[in-house]
């Protein structure tokens, strides 16, 4: 038997041991590089996002939202402010469940717990910045979030400034209104434009054009928090800087006139100062309430909206395309004159019906009006008198004195989305429908029907420019726009002061087809216009209550006053109207009659003054 050396066994025994110490001493060798490194990259290579992420968890830094800038009137009466409102916040960060503060918030606030879910899963791409959860709630609400705080982490109630609309409805479609900021304009406007998830943003009218002048500048609060996110105390802060007040050219009385006028017919009213292009009112109706859009709305309450069919979120004003009628008898009236087709005594005769070839064109007036000149067709809007222009004009050449006035595009007022219109030609026609034109359609194009589209303010602009001497102004809005010509018409002094003879016998004479508005106290010029729908409705059917409303036609009036130096003219266009003498023409009065009290005038004073 063979026994194993002690010696030997023990040896093997100790280098095993010094083996294994090597490994071991490697082994913390490398877990202290590793731990060595590890440290090196929090303090050395990320010791500033670490520092932050420390310092975010006891620091909350929130936004102060400015006050938004005042909308004021010419007269600096207050059209649109600012009033205090309760908000509901959220930093996502210090949400530890989302699911129970979304169903705690939806009970108190009446709202969905899914669109709570949504907005805090938004906010979450800042998640130690403030987010709008609820808008302007009332003070019950308030009330009972605010005792509950200690159960919701992460919520807060925050007191800010919230847009009022004074006289909410005078004119919406004019000064806008505010709602959500999208992702889109998030995206859009960038890290450093200063805006947020929920914050309020100009979505139409003044209050988008003057967003950058209107919002201010946020100022931002710093507070430190506990390991539950609960408020200890204020570390820093920084007051916001209001924005700033933006000036109109509206009228605010005139405006409430205006508005009040159309009641809730569609149709729209512009008033401008002939002389700079001032609006100093612009209606549209029916009108909405700017602020259903300050809070979010639900899918359902959109649809209703933009479903709705009278379209009230229209600015017809500057959106509303409308045959013009016989208003456009006067442009027709200016280039016959400027290009001497006809002088002021030139005399057309009218038995009542136009015949070109083997087709008539009929006067309104069956039995026509006989004999009669310039100032007597604009009287008595002759159909017969432009008839005759019309083919001896020819479409080219009133096309293009249309588009060189200003029509076929916008004015350029500052509001967004402003319609062109449309001035028909003969490539234009060629190029929509591949085919010819025809002479006959020139003949009813002199008479403002066929293919020629304007808006209100268009026809305020160049009717403007028809009465102040042939000076096209561009329409503006804002007091601080300068004024602007465009250019001057080539028409004597004496040929518009005869175009504005007979304006002036449309309401004066006995003849004159808005002589129903005739006023004692003041002078107005002006001219009626009855835009055809359908064709054939009105004249097979007798009574105008028979025909459908939807094909009723649509009625124009524009009036001037005083007639000899105008300062203020006023458009008003009444969807399916009817006749402009009998419905638009007493807007334009009630306007102009307003003009004269807003200037503290009395009943004497603005007979005189308007004479």
């Amino acid at each position: 038997m063979e026994y194993a050396n002690p010696n030997i066994q023990g040896q093997q025994i100790e280098e095993g041991l010094k083996s294994r110490g090597k490994y071991l001493t490697a082994f913390v060798c490398l877990l202290f590089a590793i731990l060595l490194l590890r440290l090196m990259n929090m303090q050395i290579f990320k010791g500033t996002y670490y520092e932050e992420q420390a310092r975010n968890n006891r620091l909350r830094i929130i936004s102060i939202p400015a006050q938004r800038g005042k909308i004021l009137d010419r007269n600096k009466e207050v059209l649109a402010d600012s009033r205090p409102a309760y908000n509901v916040m959220v930093i996502p960060e210090d949400i530890r469940d989302v699911g129970n503060i979304s169903k705690k918030l939806a009970l108190i606030l009446e709202r969905d717990p899914g669109e709570i879910v949504e907005k805090i899963g938004q906010a979450k791409q800042k998640p130690f910045s403030p987010v709008y959860i609820a808008r302007d709630i009332p003070f019950t609400q308030m009330a009972n979030i605010e005792s509950q705080l200690f159960t919701m982490p992460g919520i807060s109630i925050d007191t800010t400034n919230e847009r009022d609309y004074l006289n909410r409805g005078i004119a919406p479609h004019a000064i806008g209104f505010l709602g959500e900021i999208s992702r889109k304009e998030l995206e859009k406007a960038g890290e450093d434009s200063g805006y947020s998830p929920g914050d309020l943003v100009g979505k139409s009218g003044i209050e988008y054009v003057c967003e950058e002048k209107l919002r201010g500048v946020k100022g931002k609060r710093a507070y430190e928090v506990d390991a539950l996110g609960r408020k200890m105390r204020i570390v820093e802060e920084e007051a916001p800087f209001s924005g700033e007040d933006v000036t109109l050219t509206i009228n605010k009385s005139l405006q409430l006139i205006a508005r009040q006028s159309l009641g809730e017919r569609p149709g729209a009213v512009v008033a401008i100062v002939p002389e700079t292009g001032e609006i100093l009112a612009m209606a549209s109706a029916p009108v909405f309430d700017p602020t259903m859009f300050l809070s979010p709305m639900s899918s359902e309450s959109w649809r209703a909206v933009i479903g709705d069919p009278m379209h009230p979120l229209e600015n017809r004003a500057i959106r509303g395309l409308y045959a013009p009628g016989s208003t456009f008898k006067v442009l027709i009236s200016a280039l016959a004159l400027t290009e001497g087709f006809v002088t002021t005594k030139t005399k057309y005769y009218c038995t009542g019906k136009y015949t070109m070839g083997n087709t008539s064109f009929r006067c309104w007036r069956k039995e026509g009006h006989g004999g009669v000149d310039l100032m007597t067709a604009l009287t008595v809007s002759c159909d017969v008198y432009f008839y005759n222009l019309g083919e001896r004009l020819g479409i080219e050449r009133m096309s293009g004195f249309c588009k060189e006035v200003g029509l076929g595009r916008p004015t350029g007022i500052e509001l967004k989305d402003e319609s062109g219109g449309l001035v028909p030609s003969v490539a234009w026609k060629r190029r929509r429908f591949k085919q010819p034109w025809h002479r006959g359609e020139s003949v009813i194009t002199a008479i403002g029907q066929g293919y020629t589209l304007v808006t209100p303010v268009q026809m305020a602009k160049v009717m403007a420019a028809v009465v102040n001497g042939g000076k096209v102004m561009t329409p503006r809005l804002l007091a601080s726009t300068p004024q602007r010509l465009e250019m001057n018409l080539n028409i004597p002094k004496e040929e518009l002061d005869t175009i504005k003879e007979g304006l002036r016998a449309v309401v004066d004479s006995e003849m004159g087809t808005a002589r129903v508005i005739k006023d004692q106290m003041f002078s107005i010029g002006g001219k009626t216009g009855t835009a055809e729908v359908a064709k054939g409705y009105t004249s097979k059917l007798p009574d105008e209550s028979d025909i459908p409303f939807k094909f009723r036609d649509h009625a124009w009036f524009f009036g001037f006053s005083p007639v000899e130096n105008p300062e203020i003219l006023v458009v008003a266009v009444l969807e399916h109207g009817g006749h402009g003498a009998s419905i638009a023409a007493p807007i334009v009065r009630d306007v102009i009659k307003g003009y004269y009290y807003s200037k503290g005038l009395s009943d004497e004073q603005v007979r005189q003054d308007s004479q």
